[in-house]
């Protein structure tokens, strides 16, 4: 309930105000604003406020790194959106530092290089990804038609099988990553799969030979 949560919400900005240092009453409050953006959307700048009050705190707390990690990303995508690329370096980068054993962030920098022109760092910023194996089957469509234009075809195959693998219950990306596939066994002479998988790619992918 909206009400009760503004009620909520209310209630530990007052109690904060004299009990700075109580972390679980400002994680509390700081979730609470979360939930209340989730539905209304507005400033999300006290959030993330209050998430690096609580890393500052406690540095080694999975919850905290992932949520702040989380609105990190978030500032990052909208800065990238905005194409205020340094910006967005900086807030991806940061994210990567709160939380360096996941991919996301990586994964969300190199798409940002990409918009930005700097297609090598894009790609070493999704292979950093990858080797965190997030479950983003964009991530592995992406390098995977990367390896595809590099020539390396192996890890071209293995990287755009994980695209099925990962999909869950959307489908999109599945006819791109046909194409991919079915111009990688092409160049590998493997014809059976070539035209197994053109079947399922999109009417305009063309494959040499």
């Amino acid at each position: 309930d909206i009400g009760e949560s503004t009620r909520a919400i209310g209630h530990y900005q007052r109690y904060l105000v004299d009990h700075p240092e109580d972390f679980a009453a400002r994680l509390e409050y700081t979730l609470l604003l979360g939930e209340r953006w989730a539905f209304k959307g507005g400033d999300r700048r006290p959030i993330l406020e209050n998430f690096e009050i609580l890393f500052s705190a406690q540095p080694d707390n999975l919850r905290v790194r992932e949520k702040l990690a989380m609105m990190l990303v978030r500032e990052g995508q909208a800065a990238t959106e905005a194409r205020r690329y340094e910006d967005a370096q900086q807030w991806f980068e940061r994210a990567i530092d709160v939380q360096p054993d996941v991919g996301t962030a990586s994964y969300h920098l190199g798409i940002l290089y990409d918009e930005w022109g700097r297609h090598e760092a894009a790609f070493e910023s999704y292979v950093a990804a990858a080797l965190k194996r997030p479950p983003i089957p964009g991530l592995y469509l992406r390098l995977g038609l990367e390896y595809l234009e590099r020539g390396d075809l192996d890890r071209a195959i293995n990287t755009l099988e994980l695209v099925d693998e990962l999909r869950g219950t959307s489908t999109y990306l599945l006819p791109r990553m046909h194409c991919g596939l079915a111009q990688a066994y092409q160049r590998r002479g493997e014809q059976e799969a070539t035209q197994e998988h053109l079947e399922r790619a999109p009417s305009d992918c063309r494959v040499a030979g």
